[in-house]
């Protein structure tokens, strides 16, 4: 009964502002002319900032995450708030003294691009080979998205056809009803699919999506049947349908949790997936036994300069540092996709990084040489944790048995698991080291010393 209910008001509450639209249209007196070049400038090109860099904190979130969903719903929001700066810089009598075609049609074809980047987020799911294509794509979509944002505006600026003026077809007649029709009926789709995926989740950030959606699909509504009427109460209630529309997603995105902000709109494949990656454990032998014999700023000096050293030739050969426990350290490769010889760039990190700790080892006596175990295989990325900690770690046979091998590992050596040794070239030299026991399996694992990797 509850849950009927709020649909309900959900409903009534959507339905009012296109009520207050029909009023104004259909009684002209309360439809007044009102017209303010420089709020209408401020007002629309604040909020246009506004969406444009909810989006792109939202594709950083994406990018570190690898969703696809919200990477998308991010160049929704981008291409919105773009073209909606453009439409205020375009008001006459601030930059410009006249009406240009292009900027007063902009947050209708702003509109309409969103909405595809819109459907595909909330259908992303249903087809995930277009989710990886996107966030492999992730570069060349942001930055086609700005090129054509640029593009625009020098178009509209040199006034060539069809934006030539403001009483060109850019900017009147079926080709404007078009755009605003294609682009409500988007959005109406994506706020229904959005509403079936996220109904059972008590998380305000969905449902401000979805609210979202159905206010830029009735501001479409208002750019289709109010046609040319420009600075009227009509005309203002559709551009407040957008402002409203973005400063739900602002405040619900600012009342999430600062680091996951959008975690909520996350993809179960980004929360629990499985993965073909490398992982590189490493640990340096005798830190004990070096930590009770300096003093506290020696062992900081040591443990300041491995992390950045191990930070530096991880992201080198294309690795990530999962983490530093103490002196030991666990990176991954391949965790995004992307790096089909993830197990020769874990190798060849392995081996640089040796090389290096050994030469630092030379000029520093006394300071402890390091161990490397690598592994190759299929592993799980899973979320773990909830509001104020979540970590999304990579875990399975894969990782257990790799950090067994930087146990079994010798000092200023790298000992690699049979399936890394399969996935390298013939080139490599190793010696064997089979029918190990290692602690927590049964069966015994053969493994291999790697002496050298060519180029």
């Amino acid at each position: 009964m509850r849950g009927r209910a709020v649909v309900v008001v959900g409903m009534v509450a959507a339905a009012l502002p296109l009520v207050g639209l029909v009023s104004l249209l259909l009684r002209s007196q309360l439809d007044p002319h009102l017209e303010n070049h420089r709020l209408h400038f401020v007002v629309f090109g604040v909020v246009g900032l506004v969406a444009f860099l909810l989006g792109y904190v939202a594709g950083e979130a994406a990018n570190r995450r690898g969703d696809a969903r919200v990477l998308l719903l991010s160049l929704a929001f981008m291409a919105t708030g773009a073209f909606l700066a453009l439409h205020a810089l375009g008001t006459p009598g601030i930059l410009f003294s006249q009406d240009l075609a292009g900027f007063k049609i902009a947050i209708p074809v702003g509109l309409l691009a969103s909405a595809v980047f819109a459907a595909g987020s909330a259908f992303v799911d249903t087809r995930p080979w277009i989710g990886d294509m996107a966030i492999q794509a992730r570069t060349p979509l942001r930055a086609s998205l700005l090129v054509a944002i640029g593009l625009w505006f020098a178009w509209t600026v040199m006034k060539l056809p069809p934006l030539r003026g403001r009483d060109s077809e850019g900017a009147t007649g079926n080709l404007l009803a078009v755009v605003a029709i294609l682009g409500t009926v988007v959005y109406a789709i994506c706020a229904v699919r959005y509403w079936s995926l996220f109904r059972r989740r008590r998380s305000l950030l969905p449902w401000a999506v979805i609210a979202c959606f159905v206010l830029l699909s009735e501001a479409l509504i208002g750019v289709a049947v109010t046609g040319e009427r420009d600075w009227h109460a009509s005309w203002w209630e559709w551009h407040g349908l957008i402002v409203s529309a973005y400063l739900v997603i602002g405040f619900a995105a600012r009342r999430e949790w600062r680091d996951e902000r959008f975690r909520q709109l996350y993809l179960p494949s980004t929360r629990e997936h499985a993965q073909e990656v490398s992982v590189l454990f490493s640990d340096l032998a005798g830190f004990t036994g070096f930590s009770e014999r300096s003093s506290p700023a020696e062992v900081t000096a040591l443990l300041s300069t491995y992390s950045e050293l191990a930070t530096r030739l991880t992201g080198r050969f294309g690795g990530e540092v999962e983490m530093f426990m103490g002196d030991g350290m666990l990176a991954t490769f391949n965790r995004r996709g992307g790096l089909p010889d993830h197990a020769v760039q874990a190798t060849r990190a392995a081996l640089s990084l040796q090389q290096e700790i050994e030469a630092l080892a030379a000029e520093h006596p006394g300071w402890p040489r390091m161990r490397i175990g690598v592994n190759s295989g299929e592993a799980m990325i899973r979320e773990i944790g909830g509001r104020g900690h979540v970590a999304y770690t990579v875990v399975g046979d894969t990782v257990n048995t790799g950090s067994r091998l930087e146990r079994l590992a010798p000092v200023g050596g790298v000992l690699i698991g049979a399936e890394t040794y399969r996935r390298l070239p013939t080139s490599a030299r190793v010696q064997a080291r089979p029918q190990l026991r290692v602690k927590g399996k049964n069966e015994v694992v053969d493994a291999y010393e790697l002496l050298t990797l060519p180029a």
